[in-house]
């Protein structure tokens, strides 16, 4: 009975004890509630955006929260002494003290740091603070401040020793990209990357897009690529979506583009004084179009004819988004932009899809790029024209645009003066249009299969499919054009690039060291087909190749393989030291089975001095410091397919035996390059990055050398060969040395956030050896019917101007006569106003032997400057870009300012010697005897240097508690102004000119103009 009690009794104290415990809790945490804040607020970025997924921590506790989709938070503290810490990736952390407030709204400014950021490499990405390369790296926000048309053009100046030039002006031409000067006769296009997989070209890529540009620039940073990263690699990442909510962006900008200048070119009254003048110089009775200059009048300006005011527009949706195992980005574009040549266009529609999926150990992606470009092309025309520009600039004024009894209706030249084709005529009448599809497509499965292991099978391929028409009808154009039938030539190429790409990486970090380490082997393989097909005679405006009288065709096939093994170390102690070893061996079907495989090595290292203990307590401001250097070699293999093969085609048709037959035969069209290898290149990089106040001034420097050996050039052969085309060969050794520097500073005062950013590079180019048995390479002709002005030549840059010096005007008879060599006269046709000549070799004639070098087309500096600044949601972009000591040739004054009887002249010709003895604008005279236009002369060579107001845009970004009502994230409308102005000597159209061929670099002669464009544009995101 006791014990039952006793049970009892300590049941009773259990429940009692347990009871009074709960009763405690509770108590307690009604207090602890009570005692409680709850601190609300919004985290916005510099620009007044809403940041989601920022974390906001109580210091010192693990009491967190993050912000949702809209920047917002909610955190309960223990008492209003506390401090909130605000974290978020890419961003600079701080702190804010309660002090008794219930509502705390932040901003978060960027990760000014810049050797914080992180940078795509080859295989992989590092911090650069890691880095031993040459490498310069463009994110979104850089690109994203200027309504860019052409991605190209958005890096132009923006990257020291990147040389961007147009690619002849038209809309859809794009840019050609140079890296660090030109190291080979031959080719000088660098590796383009997009996603991981080699692409011809960025043109076609929508700026949208991208998240990021880097340019790999010395070969420890390219020796990956190997024998494709030669002239260096432009790795291109497009957008990835991120954790959290569907984001929704649009991007919308319209406006008109218009040329910025017209070149200043005599009426018909002008040009039936000169004309007459000309003509009686020679003794010569006038051109009836010219008999009465006064009653001329102003005639048809056919610049006008052609330019127009040509609209542009660009729309571009984006959708990203994602979880902890799944993100994705997809985007739309589509982009018209009208050239301002009448009848030339631009059309290109972008689909893009990028996603990746993980699941435990593996980790599966892909990028999808859909593209449809059409082209409306400027036609070239018949004659001395060679294009509706050239046509336009040169066409005498006096004849008229339309002829209603002629076929087809239009106007032209008659008589004497015959040789220029009606341009506007040939606008309408000549309809060259060109359909490209693409489709980019590269897969990739990664798996972690150990500790620090990781393999990256990557299969990816690029198609291409390009048709081209050339539609000509009947006409009947002045006196001298006439096309009987309606012709249509067809062109069409395919091309297919597939690569398979499988790396091993391994990374680990022991102590003070970490290691990575990279092996893989690739394989890549192009092909190429083209089919050239024509016909005459076929219906009117209706383009088909059936149904036609003399139907032609003609095409080849190529292809070509390149396998590679690849291998990689980079090894870091303490974060102060770096050490980096590449390799690839390169194997290419290009070359002989004795010269098939290249091995293309590099070493580098990096000494971060900034993070050695007896720097860092000289209490300077200098935040980080670190010293580079770098030795590599690199291989170049483009010299097309088959090359060290004797290739035959048949189908050469051979008269022989009996009158008027014909017999098919077969021709060597490529002598054998048995012995060809590869062309290489020796890269040495020394550079410098120095971070002050922690990132407020950022500054970089290198100096490289590049030493291109084993030219891959193509030699002259003697016919009695039987080859028809020159075979190539190692045959010279070309140099590039200089230097380039960043600088970027960035501040703060109060709400006004700001940076600047400028670059500069020199390079020095020379040819430092040719064994082509001539020690001179020709290269692009300066007129129509005229001689090379450029060549390559030991001791002088690649391609540089070599031209007969002129001396000023002969102002007296005196110094004609005393112009002599062994009592001879150097120039006995001259008279007085004419051309004096320099007799550079003293043989006593005047001719192409008296050349001289005059400069090159290579500037001696190439700068950018861009400023950009933000107030209360007002931004503001400048950018500036240029060249300095460049040399033009303005092929254009070879026609304008050389009197011929079929073409028009510039406004110069008034200022002539005839018409005015102090000028030094030679004598008019339609015989020219004395050859004032000599187009081997440097009367043509101009000064190319110029900076131009690259890009000027205004925004305003609406205030968030206005948009938010509409649930719209942020909304900024912009204006913007591109090609605004360019301050230059150059008399041309545009200083910024490049032609098809390396040796025409520098070479102006009747190339499309520059254009101005304004914008309008809106961006909303959802």
């Amino acid at each position: 009975m006791k014990k039952k009690n006793v049970n009892r009794m300590k049941k009773l104290g259990s429940f009692i004890k347990s009871k009074l415990a709960l009763s405690i809790f509770i108590l307690t945490s009604c207090i602890s509630m009570q005692a409680q804040n709850t601190i609300t607020g919004t985290v916005r970025d510099a620009k007044t955006a809403q940041i989601p997924g920022v974390t906001v921590t109580v210091k010192g506790t693990t009491n967190a929260t993050i912000t949702d989709f809209d920047g917002s938070y909610k955190l309960n503290v223990a008492n209003s002494k506390e401090i909130l810490v605000f974290s978020y990736i890419g961003y600079t952390t701080i702190e804010e003290a309660i002090n008794d407030r219930e509502v705390i709204n932040v901003s978060l400014n960027e990760e000014s740091n810049a050797l914080n950021e992180v940078v795509i490499i080859g295989y992989g990405s590092v911090k650069k603070s890691s880095t031993t390369g040459a490498i310069s790296s463009l994110k979104a926000k850089q690109l994203d401040s200027q309504s860019n048309t052409n991605l190209g053009s958005a890096i132009q100046g923006k990257v020291a020793g990147v040389s961007v030039e147009s690619a002849g002006g038209s809309p859809g031409s794009g840019t050609r990209i140079q890296i660090r000067g030109a190291g080979s006769l031959n080719n000088n296009t660098p590796l383009i990357l997009v996603d991981d997989i080699q692409v011809a070209s960025m043109n076609s890529l929508s700026p949208n897009d991208i998240e990021s540009i880097e340019v790999l620039k010395d070969a420890a940073a390219a020796a990956i690529y190997g024998s494709r990263a030669a002239n260096g690699v432009v790795i291109i990442t497009t957008k990835s979506g991120k954790k959290g909510d569907i984001k929704v962006s649009l991007d919308v900008f319209g406006g008109y583009s218009t040329v910025t200048k017209q070149l200043s070119l005599l009426n018909q009254e002008e040009w039936a004084k000169v004309s007459n003048a000309a003509y009686a110089a020679a003794g010569k009775a006038p051109l009836p179009i010219s008999l009465n200059p006064e009653v001329g009048g102003a005639g048809v300006n056919y610049q006008d004819g052609i330019f127009r005011a040509a609209p542009t527009q660009n729309y571009s949706l984006g959708f990203s988004g994602g979880s902890d195992n799944l993100k994705y980005s997809m985007s739309l574009n589509y982009f018209n932009q009208d050239g301002v040549v009448k009848e030339t266009n631009y059309d290109r529609f972008n689909i893009r899809v990028k996603s990746d999926y993980k699941k435990g150990i593996f980790k599966i992606g892909e990028t999808i790029l859909l593209t449809k470009e059409k082209r409306k092309e400027l036609p070239g025309v018949p004659g001395q024209g060679s294009n509706v520009v050239g046509a336009a600039i040169t066409m005498i004024p006096g004849f008229a645009v339309y002829n209603e009894d002629a076929v087809g209706g239009y106007g032209g030249a008659s008589g004497p003066v015959t040789d220029i084709f009606n341009p506007i005529a040939a606008l309408n009448l000549f309809d060259v249009t060109s359909d490209t599809y693409q489709a980019l497509l590269n897969t990739y499965l990664e798996a972690n299969f150990f500790d620090g292991f990781k393999y990256k099978l990557s299969v990816g391929a690029t198609v291409s499919d390009y048709k081209r028409d050339n539609y000509s009808p009947r006409y009947e154009v002045g006196g001298f054009f006439k096309n009987l039938d309606n012709d249509l030539t067809h062109l069409d190429q395919f091309n297919l690039y597939t690569q398979v790409e499988n790396t091993l990486n391994y990374t680990k970090s022991f102590g003070k060291s970490y290691v990575n380490a990279l092996a893989g082997y690739t394989v890549y393989n192009n092909t190429f087909k083209s089919v050239t097909s024509s016909v005459s005679g076929i219906p009117d405006n209706i383009y088909t190749l059936s149904g036609a009288v003399q139907p032609a065709a003609n095409g080849f096939n190529t292809e070509s393989n390149l396998v590679s093994y690849l291998g990689r170390v980079i090894y870091s102690y303490d974060s102060k030291y770096t050490l980096s070893a590449t390799i690839r061996r390169d194997g290419s079907s290009r070359f002989s089975q004795n010269n098939k495989w290249g091995d293309f090595p590099s070493v580098s290292g990096a000494w971060s001095i900034g993070k050695e203990n007896f720097f860092t307590n000289l209490k300077t401001p200098i935040t980080d410091l670190k010293l580079r250097a770098s030795y590599g070699v690199l291989g170049n293999q483009e010299i097309g397919d088959y090359q060290y093969l004797g290739l035959i085609t048949s189908g050469i048709s051979y008269g022989a035996g009996e009158p008027n037959t014909l017999w098919s035969g077969n021709i060597q069209t490529n002598y054998p390059a048995v012995g060809l290898k590869w062309e290489s290149t020796a890269t040495s990089d020394f550079g410098l990055d120095l971070d002050l106040w922690s990132g407020k001034l950022q500054y970089t420097f290198d100096y490289f050398k590049k030493q291109t050996s084993d030219l891959l050039l193509r030699v002259p052969i003697p016919l009695s060969v039987g080859s028809s085309d020159n075979p190539y060969t190692n045959a010279g050794n070309v140099s590039n040395k200089g230097y380039e520097m960043s600088l970027t500073y960035n501040e703060k005062i109060g709400d006004f956030n700001f940076n600047i950013t400028g670059n500069i590079s020199s390079i020095k180019n020379n040819v430092d050896e040719l064994s082509t048995g001539s020690q001179v390479i020709e290269g692009g002709k300066g007129s129509f019917h005229g001689a090379p002005v450029t060549y390559s030549k030991v001791g002088y840059p690649i391609y540089s101007f070599f031209l007969v010096d002129t001396d000023g005007l002969f102002r007296s008879q005196a110094e004609i006569d005393a112009y002599k060599k062994d009592g001879k006269p150097i120039q006995p046709n001259a008279q007085i106003g004419d051309i004096r000549y320099i007799d550079y070799n003293g043989d006593g004639e005047i001719n192409g032997e008296d050349r001289q070098y005059k400069g090159s087309a290579f500037p001696k500096f190439e700068y950018g400057m861009r400023f950009q600044g933000d107030w209360k949601g007002i931004d503001f972009t400048l950018a500036l870009q240029g060249t300095q000591g460049n040399k033009l040739y303005n092929g254009n004054k070879t026609d304008l300012e050389t009197v011929r009887a079929n073409i028009n002249y510039s406004s110069a010709t008034l200022d002539s010697y005839t018409f005015n003895p102090n000028s030094n604008f030679p004598r008019l005279d339609i015989d020219d005897k004395n050859n004032n236009g000599a187009d081997y002369s440097d009367r043509f060579l101009e000064d190319g240097s110029y900076l131009r107001i690259k890009t000027i845009q205004v925004g305003y970004t609406i205030p968030n508690s206005i948009t938010k009502q509409v649930s719209i994230d942020r909304c900024r409308i912009y204006f913007a102004g591109d090609n605004l102005y360019t301050f230059t000597k150059y008399t041309g159209y545009n200083p910024d000119v490049s032609a098809d061929a390396l040796g025409g670099r520098g070479v102006d002669y009747k190339s499309y103009p520059l254009s101005k464009t304004i914008l309008f544009g809106l961006q909303i995101n959802f």
